[in-house]
């Protein structure tokens, strides 16, 4: 992340200190600590990145600070993976028995199940029904992109991480309508040599009506059309165009502000970008994450950014593949490019490509660019 850029930022985190220093980082140290949504505790000559406790996040001030608003809590059953083994096509669902809309200002993960990524959505509790804990996707019919339609997108968990908060700015909320129920897939991956029995534990942390400034809605764009060379560093990236969309959604001109953004690759990753393009902003980096996943990467903009004026999002991924095959996307040791975003705005955008070509050279490393589609959906978010 662009130490310049990430200083305008703050992180909602996992990763803190139990009794964080009041002496102040630099803001280089800061920044690179809220890279992985930790804290900065200055020791010595070196600043070092600590972890936050259960219920705290790491602040924009490099400091652990506790997480805005009402919990409400909930423990999934226990599960086992194997060693090196790896799980898909089984969900988990959490029926709220909320008889009022709940406003979510902070989702708060913690999971020991070797879990590598997790999607949340919810949904009336009039569907997929049945009982609450873990069970086949397929049994009920469960789909991703159907679910957040009919509902909305809740949080999404970074790869690989353990604990993870995801924290928007004072005010700023995802409405969960009355009679709802929470589901998300489920994807384990054990590296390690021995099996792993563990489960997950999420927090949803909500205000009152009466505080809700800003209701947000979600975007996401994924770039599925990955063939990473052997042996080969590599880049993939496409321009999602949006203004004419939203003009013709909406009827007005992009009117929106990015709250929270959240990165997505696998082991090969080595960087994500999204950058705007046209209007005042064109060619600001709004998220630019290097190095491998393994950590809590979700990015909380203290000050949201405004996209008016915009006409698109460029958005990418860089890999370094070592590996005598190519890899596309998918699970196991293939890999995914993408990024799921929260923004205050009348309609959700999910962008897609699916096709790729080569676009060039960037010094020894070859580029590949695809055509991104693009699909509005109206949600409601009334106060």
């Amino acid at each position: 992340m662009r130490t310049s850029f990430a200083c305008l930022f703050a992180l909602a985190s996992l990763s803190c200190t139990n009794t964080p220093s009041t002496a102040m980082c630099a803001a280089a140290d800061v920044a690179r600590c809220l890279a992985t949504q930790q804290a900065c505790s200055p020791t010595g000559a070196a600043a070092t990145c600590e972890r936050c406790e259960n219920g705290q996040h790491a602040s924009g001030h490099g400091l652990c600070e506790p997480i805005a608003g009402t919990a409400l809590s909930h423990d999934f059953p226990d599960e086992t993976i194997a060693a090196g083994g790896e799980s898909l096509h089984n969900c988990r669902s959490w029926t709220l028995n909320n008889t009022e809309d709940l406003w979510v200002t902070a989702v708060e993960l913690t999971q020991h199940e070797s879990s590598h990524h997790s999607n949340w959505t919810y949904v009336p509790d009039t569907l997929y029904t049945g009982p609450d804990g873990i069970w086949p996707c397929a049994d009920r019919s469960y789909d991703q992109l159907t679910a957040a339609v009919a509902g909305g997108v809740l949080y999404a968990q970074s790869t690989q991480a353990v604990h993870e908060v995801q924290a928007f700015p004072d005010g700023a909320a995802v409405r969960i309508p009355a009679h709802s129920r929470v589901i998300s897939d489920i994807h384990l991956l054990n590296t390690t040599t021995t099996d792993v029995t563990g489960h997950v534990s999420m927090s949803l942390y909500t205000l009152p009506r009466a505080q809700v400034i800003t209701p947000l809605t979600p975007f996401h764009i994924t770039y599925q059309a990955l063939q990473l060379p052997a042996h080969q560093r590599s880049r993939f990236e496409t321009t999602c165009e949006l203004a004419t969309g939203f003009e013709h959604n909406t009827g007005t001109p992009i009117g929106m502000r990015l709250f929270y953004s959240l990165p997505h690759t696998h082991a090969l990753g080595t960087r994500v970008f999204l950058e705007a393009v046209g209007g005042p902003l064109d060619g600001q980096s709004l998220l630019d994450v290097m190095g491998t996943p393994g950590e809590a990467r979700g990015l909380a903009y203290a000050n949201p950014v405004d996209l008016a004026g915009i006409t698109s999002l460029h958005f990418g991924c860089e890999f370094e593949n070592p590996t005598a095959d190519v890899v596309h996307w998918g699970f196991g040791n293939q890999e995914m490019c993408e990024m799921l975003g929260f923004i205050e705005s009348p309609v959700a955008f999910e962008g897609r490509v699916e096709t790729t070509s080569t676009l060039g050279m960037d010094g020894t490393m070859p580029t590949f660019s695809g055509n991104c589609s693009v699909l509005f959906v109206a949600l409601s978010s009334s106060m």
